[in-house]
């Protein structure tokens, strides 16, 4: 949804600009006495002072914009991704959460930790936790068996931060290439 509203807000913002342009220009030129530069004005206020709001073309271009208002509205309502992750309490009052980075981080360190292991890469999302290993070990087998201590050390640390609802963790061990 973020990289939405960024499109969204880039569209808006260089429409802006566009309009400042030509209004710009239209008024320079005006100034100057030119005739219309970009826009004929006249033309146009012409057309809409014998057009009638019952006219196909008012209908249409209404339409076209509540369509339009309706499709922003649906997007903005949509669920967001959480940023953070809320942690249980006894207290009902309090409430505390850690951001997605801080989980990713606590993950990674337990992880490196791990006799073994030479590169961590960790992704939190909404329902899982993908962690994905690099052991210095050059066969598979050997990586295998460090599964269980990987996976252990990891969920460890989940559980060690308290989370409400914890992400199921998925964890992928790869060997040190020849």
């Amino acid at each position: 949804m973020k990289l939405l509203n960024r499109l969204f807000a880039l569209v808006v913002g260089l429409a802006v600009i566009a309009v400042a342009v030509v209004l710009a220009a239209e008024v320079v030129a005006d100034r100057l006495g030119r005739h219309p530069v970009v826009v004929n004005w006249a033309a146009t206020y012409q057309w809409a002072h014998r057009t009638t709001w019952n006219a196909g073309t008012v209908r249409f271009i209404c339409v076209v914009l509540c369509l339009l208002g309706l499709a922003l509205l649906v997007a903005q309502l949509a669920p967001r991704r959480p940023a953070r992750l809320t942690t249980g309490s006894a207290d009902p009052a309090t409430n505390a959460a850690y951001t997605r980075r801080g989980v990713a981080q606590a993950i990674r360190t337990a992880v490196t930790a791990v006799d073994g292991v030479q590169h961590t890469a960790v992704a939190v999302g909404r329902r899982r936790i993908r962690v994905g290993t690099q052991t210095a070990a050059r066969e598979p087998s050997v990586a295998s068996s460090m599964r269980d201590t990987i996976t252990q050390a990891a969920q460890r640390r989940l559980d060690a931060l308290e989370l409400r609802q914890p992400p199921r963790l998925a964890v992928r061990i790869s060997t040190k290439e020849k």
